[in-house]
């Protein structure tokens, strides 16, 4: 993860599922509203908008493990030379992502009713974010100032994150669990990529950052509470489009009710009346009336 390429992949992989997240969270919520049920968030969402057979299957599962096994090979390929890891940071790297994988293939089992402890996913997923942010705690010996600073925000997000799986597993019913989840996600993938521009620029001639300098350290500082801004407008956008979507949704079924309400209704005399036409008069509809009892 020394390179660019390396903090490349990694806020890939946040960036993508947490803009899943968030909109599969939002489409759950208002489905919800809209049939009157429950809201109950879980940490995979199905893939209802691919065709039906993909529809049957942990698509968003399987992507997660191929993320995951991606990332772990090309630390593995980097990493290892001379029959030994030269590097240990990509040790590191490595076990992040076989954690995520462990996540990916738990989701799987989930998915098809294994036999396992009651949010089990939830535990995965946790455990997931706890090894990457210890990872990263120790991955900072002999760094400067700079790079040091870059990498504890992205521990402070991890933290973060994990707490809001923790509380998103407790409070199942609240849409603001999954949201805090997506929103810590896409902090981290848009976090890495900065931190990729600013320790490895690939932009030619592009001007290096003074990594001990003060002012340099407090752009820095800048830069992370911007994004922190920026994701968290991202989202409410996200949700506003979503919400308005809902909204005529619900509009168009709430004019089709009106409009069966004014096509049947019932008449003076307790008769059931059906009109064909809403600007006829009572005397153009079709009465349907009960077929009188015989004694």
């Amino acid at each position: 993860m020394g390179t660019f390429e390396g903090h490349v992949l990694p806020g890939l992989f946040f960036i993508t599922f947490a803009f899943w997240y968030v909109i599969q969270s939002f489409r759950r919520f208002f489905n919800s509203r809209l049939r009157n049920a429950r809201f109950t968030s879980t940490v995979a969402f199905p893939c209802d908008c691919l065709c039906s057979r993909l529809k049957d299957l942990p698509v968003e599962a399987f992507v997660k493990i191929l993320f995951a096994g991606i990332g772990f090979s090309a630390e593995v390929i980097t990493g290892y030379r001379e029959q030994h890891f030269v590097i240990l940071g990509n040790v590191q790297h490595a076990t992040m992502f076989f954690f995520f994988g462990i996540s990916g293939i738990i989701d799987i089992l989930v998915f098809y009713r294994a036999p396992l402890p009651p949010d089990i996913d939830y535990v995965s997923a946790l455990m997931a974010f706890m090894v990457e942010g210890l990872l990263f705690k120790f991955h900072l010996h002999g760094r400067t100032e700079l790079d040091v600073l870059l990498h504890t925000f992205l521990i402070y997000t991890i933290v973060a994150n994990t707490v809001a799986m923790a509380l998103e597993m407790k409070y199942r019913h609240s849409l603001l669990g999954p949201l805090s989840r997506s929103y810590f996600l896409l902090l981290q993938g848009t976090w890495f990529w900065h931190v990729g521009f600013i320790l490895h620029n690939p932009i030619p001639n592009a001007t290096p950052w003074k990594e001990d300098d003060h002012d340099e350290l407090l752009m820095a500082c800048l830069f992370f509470v911007w994004h922190c801004a920026v994701n968290f407008i991202l989202i409410l956008m996200l949700g506003a489009v979503i919400a308005c979507c809902y909204r005529r949704r619900a509009g168009y079924a709430a004019d089709d009710s009106v409009s069966m309400k004014r096509l049947i209704h019932t008449g003076a005399n307790g008769q059931t009346l059906v009109a064909l036409n809403d600007d006829s008069d009572l005397d153009s509809d079709i009465e349907f009336q009960r077929p009188l009892s015989r004694n």
